[in-house]
């Protein structure tokens, strides 16, 4: 059971904890295949792998110059989901580095959790088949909590089931403005990674940090952004 006064530490997970674009890519590709068009290079398709499926199709059908009216976009996520769900691990992999850091984490006390905009159920899958579900005192998705990142209510609603606090200290690492934002608004550090999908210059003027690898994410980074905290 998580510690009811351990400081935590939050992942985002898409572009932040594990590289998921190549698996999304892939179901962006099947849907417009069975569309008839024709697919997207990763390269193109890499920025925009953070923003959900439906941020991703819209794009995909603007570079074409094709209409997606909502109930063509509704059939185009059900594919999408379905392929997307049925190869979530197929080339999905964890960070350089980041489960070393989270092992040094852990073993210095911290708590370990996933704060995401992806689909909970989803989240869930794709860390169990990596074998990294139980490093993590909760999974908070965005279809689990009244409002979403940005918003400020994520991050609080992932504390509390972690067992953690605001005032128990937390950071939040994330790879775009929507995680800095949030964590801004709830009042703790942030870590922005800049080998994330969408760094942009907001995020990374907000962020307490820029990280660039994950061996320089330690217990001793951890606790002075603590301990300058607003």
């Amino acid at each position: 059971m998580p510690s009811p006064t351990a400081a935590t530490i939050i992942f985002d997970l898409d572009g932040t904890l594990i590289d998921t674009a190549p698996d999304l890519a892939a179901a962006l590709n099947y849907c417009l295949g069975e569309a008839g068009h024709g697919t997207d290079a990763l390269a193109v398709v890499r920025p925009e792998a953070g923003h959900g499926a439906r941020a991703m199709l819209t794009a995909a059908y603007a570079r074409r110059g094709v209409p997606l009216d909502e109930p063509m976009m509704l059939a185009a996520l059900d594919r999408f989901l379905g392929y997307y769900e049925a190869h979530i691990a197929d080339a999905s992999r964890p960070y350089p580095g980041v489960v070393t850091a989270m092992d040094a984490l852990t073993e210095a006390g911290f708590e370990l959790a996933v704060c995401t905009n992806k689909r909970e159920r989803l989240a869930t899958v794709l860390l169990d088949q990596l074998g990294l579900s139980a490093r993590f005192a909760t999974i908070c998705g965005a279809d689990t909590v009244a409002h979403r990142k940005p918003h400020p209510d994520h991050i609080r609603e992932t504390l509390g089931r972690a067992g953690g606090s605001v005032a128990a200290g937390a950071i939040m690492i994330g790879d775009s403005a929507a995680d800095i934002d949030a964590a801004d608004a709830a009042g703790i550090p942030s870590i922005l990674v800049d080998f994330g999908y969408a760094p942009e210059a907001d995020a990374r003027a907000k962020a307490s940090i820029t990280l660039a690898d994950y061996r320089d994410l330690t217990p001793k980074l951890a606790w002075r952004l603590l301990a300058h905290r607003p």
